[in-house]
């Protein structure tokens, strides 16, 4: 059977109390409302319209499937995005609901099973805003929510999305080590103490093998001057302080003290930090020994009102996914908040 529907204003109301049985009680469409009549949001009409599953009436003249689409645009921001993720949602089986108390979350899902969820809905062309994101992730767990992004690409795809934040950890304890000195080179600091080098090597996995030296990158270095672990030099022997080291490295790579910043956090957490340039990222993170276990981070730092063209975060999510890794944006504000982006199929 048809059930029958009345368009008035921003909702459709549905009377007979046979398909509010079939919608409401079996079905989970809609809200009850008074006069025991059951009320649709206008994407839940569409989506029965389009399925067959209802005929919509408008001041007694029924209304066919292109007029409840033109009206819903004129009404529902972002109307067809919103639309296409309800139904594909809708026909994978959950029991999705409209939300309307923040405007950055479209719908609800309460699965006896699993969930509750979220979701938050993009078209490819819109920006991801990381600020807001983290708003949105606070708010989803106050309410004990997962949080969801379904985001729609041109052809009406949909990608989707597990953002959550991350307590970060590793295995790796702080360990002392002999002080000694680095020569500076152009962009890179190397020790020449076998010793030192060994120790940093094997016990933290510090820099790379330069020769009968190690070479540290500019923001192990910067780590292991303020640890008071080396002092660095000139190739003419001059010492030079942390504060000149500091302005030379500023001016070769402009991000590195929001990178040394975040770099301190996950050693603190007790992570083995490496480069993730060859992944496209700042860092790649270990929680244990490189010996035992690949890298399980990508970490990438950003400032705090970072926004990024969604096509780049698919990139990002999709060479993470595909080296078995988890793809970490550190947003640095007062403090540093690991926010995680997973693929998921629903």
């Amino acid at each position: 059977m048809i059930a029958i529907g009345e368009l008035i204003k921003d909702n459709i109301l549905v009377e007979n109390q046979k398909d509010i049985g079939r919608l409401y009680s079996k079905s989970n469409f809609g809200k009850p409302t008074s006069g025991n009549k059951l009320k649709l949001d206008i994407i839940e009409g569409v989506f029965l319209l389009g399925e067959g599953k209802i005929k919509i009436f408008q001041n007694k003249k029924e209304i066919n499937f292109q007029k409840i689409v033109e009206i819903a645009a004129k009404k529902i921001t972002n109307f067809e995005i919103k639309y296409l993720v309800y139904k594909d949602l809708r026909n994978r089986g959950y029991a999705i609901k409209i939300y309307d108390k923040k405007e950055n979350i479209a719908f609800n899902i309460n699965q006896k099973t699993e969930g509750p969820f979220f979701v938050s809905v993009f078209s490819e062309r819109d920006f991801l805003n990381l600020k807001e994101t983290n708003e949105v992730i606070q708010y989803a767990s106050k309410n004990g929510n997962i949080l969801w992004f379904a985001i729609l690409d041109e052809e009406g795809d949909i990608t989707y999305y597990e953002v959550s934040k991350i307590d970060i950890k590793g295995k790796t304890k702080p360990h002392i080590f002999s002080k000694s000195k680095g020569i500076f080179l152009k962009d890179r600091v190397v020790i020449f103490d076998e010793k030192l080098s060994k120790n940093l090597f094997e016990k933290e996995f510090y820099g790379k093998f330069f020769g009968e030296g190690l070479q540290l990158s500019f923001v192990e270095a910067l780590y292991l001057i303020e640890k008071k672990i080396i002092d660095v030099f000139s190739i003419d022997g001059k010492k030079i302080s942390k504060d000149k080291i500091l302005k030379i490295v500023q001016k070769i790579q402009p991000d590195i003290d929001l990178r040394i910043i975040v770099f301190k956090d996950l050693k603190k957490r007790g992570l083995i930090v490496k480069t993730g340039f060859k992944f496209g990222t700042h860092f790649r993170a270990y929680t244990k020994s490189p010996n035992e276990t690949h890298a399980e981070y990508l970490i990438h730092v950003v400032k705090k009102d970072f926004k990024s063209i969604w096509s780049e975060i698919s990139r990002a999510v999709r060479l993470a996914h595909s080296v078995n890794k988890e793809i970490i944006f550190a947003r640095v504000d007062k403090k540093i908040d690991y926010i995680k982006f997973g693929r998921l199929r629903p």
